[in-house]
This record gives C-alpha cells, structure tokens and sequence, in this order.
C-alpha cells in the first residue's frame, strides 16, 4: 500500500512554518545562526530555510548578512554502517565556515530512531564546537531508540512499525511530497 500523505502545496508550508518559528526562537534574537543539512535530503531543506530567513531578514531591515549552511554526510559516523543498506549516498561533506560559538539548526527530513542524529552529533563536534545544537526536521515518526528529540517538527506523523516514510523534494526527486508505504520484506 502507498499513500501520498503530503503533496508540493503542503510541503512547501510546512517549511515556510518552519522557518518562521527558527526566524522567531533564533534569528531574530541571534546573528549566530548557522544551517547544517543532512545529506541528502536535509540539506535541500536547510537551504530553502537559509533563503526563506535571508529574505525575512531583508524585509525587517536586519543586516545580519548571509547565513552558514553546511553539508554533513554522516555515512562513516553511523553505528550501523555493515547492516544499513538505506544509508544516505556519499556525494559531498562541506562545512566551510567556523562552527565554534555557532547556533548550528541540524537539519534532515525524517527523524526516525534518532541514529542519524546521534552520527551527525559526532560529526559536527569534529568540526569545532558550536555554542548550541537544535534539530530539525520535516517529519517525526515514531521509534526513537536515543535520548534525542527535534526541536523543531514540520509533521508528527504517526506510522506503524511495518510502514515507511520517504520525503521527496524537486532538487533531487523532481517533485515535492511525502509518501507512506509498507515496508518491503
């Protein structure tokens, strides 16, 4: 069974309801803010967020300049490297600005057993150490297998353990649009 649970329309407020509520906790207040995307999905996300806030700070009149966005592929930080054939792609890792005393918003688009979270967690510490660290993400289902939770949730969507959730964004799928389907055996 497959069943389209958002389409383009939603997607797209979604993400611009998340990034009023990082503009409203963070960017207003801060000028430390920096975006760091989970390859390969997050960080097509963090960047429409980066864009959205930018042009939010242009409005406002906030010369705050451009915010960071940083690339992190967490493949050779997880803890399940030999068993996951689902493993995000090995396509790039850039974070090229300085993180240290940063407020990194950590970005991916479905947050799951919170394994992927704990790797990125590893991997940003590598790079320096920001002055605090918030999660993101599009879709929060159920099986968290880690103390980690989002702070910010674009959808709680409630699945069963049998079922899937795939995030399709037009940057890499051509589309945008949430999909729940059975779990292949």
């Amino acid at each position: 069974m497959k069943k389209v649970i958002l389409d383009k329309d939603d997607v797209n407020v979604i993400i611009e309801r998340l990034a009023i509520d990082v503009y409203q906790h963070i960017a207003r207040k801060h000028n430390n803010l920096a975006f760091i995307g989970i390859q390969s999905r997050g960080d097509k996300i963090a960047l429409r967020l980066k864009q959205l806030i930018e042009a939010k700070h242009k409005r406002v009149g906030n010369n705050y300049g451009e915010i960071p966005l940083g690339i992190l592929n967490i493949n050779f930080y997880r803890d399940d490297l030999k068993k996951n054939s689902e493993a995000p792609l090995v396509n790039d890792f850039k974070i090229d600005f300085d993180i240290t005393g940063k407020h990194v918003v950590l970005v991916d688009d479905v947050f799951y057993t919170g394994r992927t979270v704990r790797a990125a967690l590893d991997a940003i510490f590598d790079k320096g150490r920001p002055a605090k660290i918030s999660m993101l993400t599009l879709i929060k289902r159920p099986g968290r297998e880690l103390p980690v939770l989002p702070e910010f949730v674009g959808l709680d969507l409630r699945v069963g353990d049998g079922e899937y959730v795939k995030v399709e964004l037009t940057e890499v799928e051509g589309e945008d649009k949430v999909t729940v389907f059975d779990r292949p055996n």
